[in-house]
């Protein structure tokens, strides 16, 4: 398997006049978050919202305000490179994946619908061949205005996206439709739609967080697990063009965006969804906290308090990763061993027992290693007896280490030789 490391996705951000537009900010810190390139495009009344100075801090990049950059020996920023002269509109979009409209106004909607090119964003995106995807933002009844709806049809008749405008508070006082979709939402899709940077790498499958096994109703067994260290490996493995699907439990952290995302709340469900995809995903990192048992009979009404003792059975929940791997063909397998005051050589017998390339044991009672932290300590123990101790790092810095190893087993000769 050849270096995973690529240039940055490219992404144009438009930014029309709507109060929405201070949410520019938010939308490009998180496509940096996610190693997208971001070039602005403002339109005139978007600048009255939001200052140009601001997006461009953010973004790394110059903005483009002017559509006569050249005429009036302005500079604009081509990716890699600062250029004196040319069009600055068109360079951008020819040289980025997605235009991603947000705000979205229902005036640059509707000059879009009807070819109308008369300021940089509108003559942009008439001028590029690249998907755009618009979050609209203005108020309920001019979003409900057949007007609009047509334009908006129409658009999506020609292959235009839209992330539709969430029910909420209006900036002039009222309430309803056609308050712009949160940040996190617009770039999630947006992710979604540039697809995997590598399409040809294999595809990993991640799991994250903790499982919650029901007592009763209201009451489950479960543990501390946050989902940081799997959602990290998710993202890293994004970054780096990887296809990547998450199967996840519950989990305290905002879910990674631009990944196709799985929920499995119990231990029965994590493994039905990870038997579907398995044999899909060439790479399986197991980093969810699988409970390890499950009550034998939960109760299907609230447990009554009281100040007798309570005895619940427990029942053992199957070993997911022992089960997966008695089918590997071939598949790269990453467990995940959590130990308190050592514990190599359990972790060592772990992924021996559960068929495992490479097993990652971090002890949480360590400082900087805690359940929910943003770092981590951990030591990667080789199917082959070859031990790494990592120094504290963190947990994307960890994944990324994680990665880089299995590219290595990929192509390793004892690897290949190795009974399945």
């Amino acid at each position: 398997m050849e270096s995973t490391e690529r240039n940055p996705r490219r992404v144009v951000l438009g930014v029309s006049g709507s109060i929405a537009a201070y949410k520019a900010a938010e939308i490009i810190r998180l496509f940096r978050k996610a190693r997208v390139d971001v070039h602005v495009v403002m339109t005139p009344s978007a600048q009255r919202f939001i200052a140009p100075l601001t997006l461009g801090t953010l973004s790394g990049h110059p903005v483009t305000v002017d559509m006569f950059a050249a005429e009036t020996g302005g500079a604009y920023m081509e990716w890699g490179r600062e250029e004196k002269g040319g069009i600055a509109h068109i360079q951008a979009s020819r040289e980025s994946e997605l235009i991603v409209v947000a705000p979205a106004t229902g005036n640059l909607i509707g000059k879009v619908a009807h070819g109308i090119a008369d300021e940089p964003l509108s003559t942009m995106i008439l001028a590029s061949s690249v998907r755009v995807l618009f979050a609209p933002a203005m108020n309920t009844r001019m979003w409900e205005n057949p007007a609009t709806q047509a334009n908006v049809r129409a658009l999506i008749g020609r292959g235009y996206r839209f992330v539709d405008p969430e029910e909420g508070d209006l900036a002039c006082g009222e309430f309803g439709r056609g308050k712009m979709a949160e940040p996190r939402e617009i770039v999630d899709q947006a992710l979604r739609l540039l697809g995997p940077g590598r399409p040809e790498l294999p595809a990993v499958l991640v799991t994250a967080g903790r499982t919650e096994e029901a007592l009763d109703p209201v009451r489950y067994v479960s543990n501390r697990s946050s989902g940081k260290m799997g959602f990290a490996i998710a993202e890293a493995a994004r970054d780096l063009g990887y296809p990547v699907t998450l199967v996840h439990g519950a989990v305290s952290e905002p879910l990674p965006l631009g990944i196709e995302r799985v929920e499995a709340r119990t231990a029965l469900a994590m493994m039905q969804a990870l038997k579907k995809l398995s044999k899909s995903h060439p790479i399986l990192i197991m980093a969810a906290a699988v409970a390890d048992y499950r009550a034998e009979k939960p109760s299907k009404s609230k447990i009554a308090s009281g100040k007798k003792g309570l005895a619940i059975d427990l029942a053992p929940n199957p070993d997911i990763l022992e089960g997966l791997a008695r089918d590997r063909a071939g598949r790269i397998t990453v467990g995940f061993a959590l130990e308190t005051g050592g514990g190599l050589a359990r972790a060592r017998e772990k992924m021996r027992r559960k068929g495992c390339d490479l097993m990652v044991m971090n002890d949480p009672t360590r400082p900087g290693s805690a359940f929910g932290g943003d770092t981590n300590e951990v030591v990667l123990l080789r199917y082959d007896g070859g031990e790494e101790r990592l120094p504290l790092m963190t947990k994307y810095e960890v994944a990324r280490e994680i990665l880089a190893r299995i590219e290595l087993l990929a192509t390793a000769p004892a690897r290949k030789g190795k009974k399945k």
